[in-house]
């Protein structure tokens, strides 16, 4: 019986080992558009209105997937602009803020085989602002925050191995703005366009 086990041990650790051994490895470029809505709190906000703007991304992405298994995972390196709009009654002010984001996500794939696949993907993403202290023209820098973090969740598609279509939501979980009286964070929509070389 322990020889049995052992000998089925040993055959999961090898098909798992060659099975790792076989991932495939893509470098692409990946470029989209955010939709973000700024989301407030504190004393402050019931006077405050915000309104949807649209920005953009571009950068390098790497993707790796195991064959047969249909799990993967992707990392990207992305110049990430965003804007929305901030309405006190008496001034609409344009919030701006430029990151370099990298997000980090687990994928899931199913598909015909080399022709296209549907996947969901989840992951972190770490976005480091390079506006500090100027997102608002009434914000002091010590209030705007060096980097956000955000949950992103997605799904898309990917075309002959080449070709991705994906939409993502960005989840907040830090906050950009953290000010005396309110406080900001940044929802955003994304939907990507990216090539795999």
């Amino acid at each position: 019986m322990k020889k049995h086990l052992l000998s089925i041990v040993a055959l999961a650790v090898a098909l798992l080992t060659s099975t790792v051994a076989d991932a495939q490895v893509h470098f692409g470029v990946k470029a989209g558009l955010n939709l973000s809505s700024l989301s407030l709190s504190g004393d402050l906000a019931s006077n405050l209105k915000t309104s949807n703007q649209a920005g953009f991304f571009v950068g390098a992405t790497v993707d790796a997937s195991i064959p047969l298994v249909g799990i993967g995972a992707d990392a990207s390196i992305l110049y990430d602009q965003r804007s929305g709009k901030i309405d006190n009654g008496t001034d609409t002010e344009t919030a701006k803020i430029r990151y370099i984001s990298i997000p980090i996500n687990v994928k899931y794939s199913i598909g015909l085989a080399d022709m296209a696949n549907v996947y969901v993907a989840t992951g972190p993403q770490f976005s480091f602002n390079l506006d500090k202290g100027n997102v608002l023209d009434n914000v002091s820098h010590k209030d705007v925050k060096a980097a956000d973090f955000f949950w992103n969740v997605g799904a898309g598609v990917t075309l002959l191995n080449h070709l991705r279509v994906g939409y993502t939501y960005n989840i907040p979980i830090s906050k950009t703005v953290d000010e005396t009286g309110y406080s900001l964070k940044n929802k955003t929509h994304q939907v990507s366009l990216t090539y795999l070389f």
